[in-house]
């Protein structure tokens, strides 16, 4: 581990300094393990017996892990950056609170609350936070609240006690500076529907998925924004109808460079998406541009010639009503 990264001059802020209660209260929880405690060996040792004296600092440090690039965003709610296990915690950027610990007995999912806060200079991926939010950045991100423990400020940290971790499922609310997620533990990765198979009219897999098999790339198609384009209408005479309604679109250059989309349909000349874009496109702008399914035997067959990998069972009785 590396130590602290103290800035001169600067006080300790009230949470991170400690009270005879708080730590006592810490040494019951952490010593006992109901908690995860990262610390082995005569590193566990060292970090009890810091717990034990009640002379201590302390800190929380927050983990984002992005999952669409396995990115790791790391911030920490005390008045300095710190290094802990060879990694940098900001200080001055994102502001995050909740995520607070929690013991139950059973396998209730817990949810918990998680609030961010960024003035609108505050960039990621060169954009601000709560745009990027908008457009899908933290969709099943993982978050990680952990509480660091050393003798003072200028010392090696002795361990981190993990207070909570989980997967973000809904955002609650977002503004321009502010953004309230709801985080849910990772039981819910249990909640997966039972029988996996299931007898419907509709097709079981996804498009271009692995039961699927059809290659993705092989009908891709590449196109250009064309002139009087808005941020729910792409002006394009590719735009076949029929065969991109609920299609994808993703932006490859331009101001909406990376996002992607849902077409909501295609009329031959123009996309209609299903949620506005956040920059209106430029004419020339390139995309890519991919077809949809609506899970039928006759669309399998007839647009995608791919009946041998269909799941669908388009001869099962429609539901009646008894009178």
């Amino acid at each position: 581990m590396t130590a602290f990264s103290p800035l001169a001059g600067q006080p300790i802020s009230s949470l991170a300094a400690t009270t005879t209660q708080v730590v006592a209260k810490s040494t019951s929880f952490a010593v006992v393990g109901s908690a995860t405690l990262l610390a082995t060996g005569s590193g566990a040792n060292a970090f009890r017996s810091l717990l034990a004296s009640r002379q201590f600092v302390m800190a929380d440090l927050f983990t984002i892990t992005l999952a669409g690039t396995g990115q790791s965003l790391r911030y920490t709610n005390a008045d300095r950056p710190i290094w802990f296990q060879g990694a940098y915690f900001d200080a001055f950027a994102l502001e995050i609170s909740g995520l607070k610990f929690k013991k139950s007995v059973g396998l209730t999912v817990d949810e918990q609350n998680v609030t961010l806060s960024a003035t609108r200079d505050m960039l990621i991926n060169g954009r601000p936070w709560f745009d990027e939010i908008a457009n899908g950045l933290l969709d099943n991100a993982w978050i990680r609240r952990e509480r660091v423990f050393a003798q003072d400020w200028n010392s090696t940290p002795a361990g981190s006690l993990i207070l909570f971790e989980g997967i973000v499922s809904t955002i609650e609310a977002l503004t321009s500076t502010r953004c309230e997620l709801k985080v849910k533990s990772p039981l819910s990765l249990l909640n997966q529907p039972m029988p996996r198979n299931s007898w419907q009219v509709s097709c079981l897999h996804t498009l271009f998925d692995s039961g699927c098999t059809l290659s993705r790339a092989a009908f891709q198609a590449t196109g250009q924004v064309g002139a009087g384009s808005t941020v729910q209408s792409i002006n394009w005479s590719g735009a076949t109808s029929g065969y991109y309604w609920q299609g994808t679109l993703q932006f490859t250059s331009g101001p909406n460079a990376g996002l992607t989309r849902t077409i909501k349909l295609a009329t031959g000349t123009q996309l209609w998406l299903h949620l506005p874009l956040p920059w209106v496109p430029v004419t020339g702008d390139s995309f890519f541009a991919w077809p949809g399914c609506d899970k039928t035997y006759t669309t399998c067959k007839n647009r995608f010639n791919n009946t041998a990998n269909n799941r669908s069972f388009p001869y099962i009785p429609a539901a009646t009503i008894s009178l």
